[in-house]
């Protein structure tokens, strides 16, 4: 790691593809932070539009800007985190708020704790009204558990130590598009312990054209049939959490079980994908998906 007093305490890595319309608005809110010891990494995904004219605008000498040939979120990520200057990353997407305490709580974390691997946030959900839909910044069990059954962490809240970023970069493949971050955290909470800071430091905002919000069916399946294989071939997840591999590959069947259920569209396939999760943890038979994907057959 580069500690030195010229490099900066944390890069923020923001990809962007054709977001002229809003890429200002992120990049300002990342000016106003309080902890001002940082560089951001805009990196261009191939936008077609005129994104790299408007941030040619941008003057503070903080702000460095990549442009690279479209490869997903995933691809643009590891690019940014390779020209990272910083201790830590912290990946931000371009479509979101990030507050003015959101570098300053994790610098204070550090302080305290020592350069741990990886830290997160919390953050609020918004309407388009600004109305909050939900806050996540507090789990009943730990990240590393949590993490075992659900994606609660926006790329947003997490910040790795840039070593270890650059030794566990982000899945490239475009099926695991959506589904990139949290096969990362997953992989890192095979390994490493994620410190959780119970204060929401940033807003996601809800709108039609988030990637969750749009995804097929035919992305769904192809998305958890390689997150669970990749689960499968992962001799880190075993050791961490012994007996879990077919508990967490059997849930993302039934994720695609319930995605081809609810299109109505997919009898055959859906039978096919919840007799899969039985044979990789016959537990399943008695979760909440499951059965769902079986009532919405019937």
């Amino acid at each position: 790691m580069d500690t030195s007093a010229s490099s900066p305490f944390f890069t923020i890595v923001v990809p962007c593809y054709n977001r002229a319309d809003i890429v200002l608005d992120t990049v300002h809110s990342i000016l106003k932070q309080e902890y001002q010891n940082f560089e951001l990494v805009l990196v261009d995904d191939g936008s077609k539009d005129n994104t790299r004219e408007v941030v040619a605008a941008i003057t503070d000498p903080r702000v460095r800007y990549f442009y690279k040939e479209n490869g997903e979120r995933g691809a643009a990520r590891n690019y940014g985190a390779q020209q990272a200057r910083g201790t830590y990353i912290n990946f931000f997407d371009s479509d979101d708020e990030m507050y003015p305490n959101h570098l300053r709580v994790v610098k204070e974390f550090v302080d305290a704790n020592g350069q741990v691997e990886v830290v997160h946030t919390g953050y609020e959900r918004l309407d388009g009204q600004d109305r909050v839909i939900s806050e996540m910044y507090e789990f009943k069990e730990s990240t590393n558990e949590v993490l075992l059954h659900d994606n609660p962490l926006a790329c947003n809240t997490v910040f790795v130590r840039r070593d270890i970023a650059l030794a566990n970069p982000f899945e490239e493949d475009r099926r695991l598009a959506s589904a990139e971050d949290w096969e990362l955290w997953v992989r890192l909470a095979s390994k490493y312990t994620f410190h959780p800071i119970r204060q929401k430091t940033f807003c996601l905002r809800e709108h039609d054209g988030r990637s969750l919000n749009t995804i097929a069916p035919e992305a769904v399946r192809q998305r958890d049939e390689l997150f669970g294989e990749l689960i499968r071939r992962n001799p880190d997840f075993a050791r961490r959490f012994p007996n879990r591999t077919g508990q967490f590959v059997a849930d993302r069947y039934t994720f695609i079980s319930l995605t081809l259920a609810l299109s109505k569209q997919h009898r055959a396939e859906t039978i096919q994908y919840l007799w899969k999760a039985v044979q990789a943890d016959p537990s399943v038979l008695v979760r909440r998906r499951f059965l769902a994907s079986v009532k919405h057959l019937l």
